[in-house]
């Protein structure tokens, strides 16, 4: 009997710890269990990605968009963060592990295939929710760790992202794209 591949999922710091969340957009009390669930189904070990937005400006920040975390300042810290990201992620990897990223679709920094953006918005107090746009893209953080791992000659692996900071998140709609993304059956 072939003995099958070890699977690993890099899970958003956010999916696994809600309270990092900026004030108001916690859904969740602490671990959003679904996904954690899920993963857990599935046979997937979950390691925690770091949370750039919270090691760069702690907990009692604003939400902010990509334009204004695209700064030469954040993208360095997160440059960091993923130098020691990348050590691990590519450890698993060329022990020829199942390696998946989920991220957190919306978010300016951890989003990655959609991410929010708005040139003018300048977060709290004078910012609306409303004003927050949600386009097709990474985030400042995802990119910076796909960087790191292109220096080291390797793809980002397998990736998508739970659009918990997007207007119309619906869990069920999200848990069922997140079955069909581990199956290999995503559009």
């Amino acid at each position: 009997m072939a003995e099958q591949r070890r699977k690993v999922a890099f899970l958003a710091h956010c999916l696994l710890n809600q309270n990092a969340k900026v004030a108001e957009y916690a859904r969740y009390p602490g671990v959003v269990h679904p996904v954690v669930d899920l993963l857990k189904q599935n046979g997937y070990q979950i390691e925690q990605l770091p949370c750039p937005e919270l090691t760069f400006m702690g907990v009692n920040r604003w939400w902010q968009t990509k334009d204004q975390y695209d700064n030469p300042g954040y993208r360095r810290h997160c440059r960091f963060l993923a130098q020691f990201t990348a050590d691990v992620i590519e450890k698993y990897m060329r022990e020829g592990c199942d390696v998946v990223l989920i991220g957190l679709d919306g978010s300016p920094s951890s989003g990655v295939r959609y991410t929010g953006r708005n040139p003018n918005w300048g977060g709290r107090p004078n910012a609306t929710p409303e004003q927050f746009q949600i386009v097709p893209g990474k985030g400042v953080w995802i990119e910076e760790l796909e960087k790191e791992l292109q220096r080291r000659g390797l793809q980002l692996p397998r990736a998508t992202g739970i659009p918990m900071d997007t207007p119309d998140f619906d869990m069920q709609k999200s848990i069922a794209e997140l079955k069909a993304f581990l199956e290999g059956k995503e559009e």
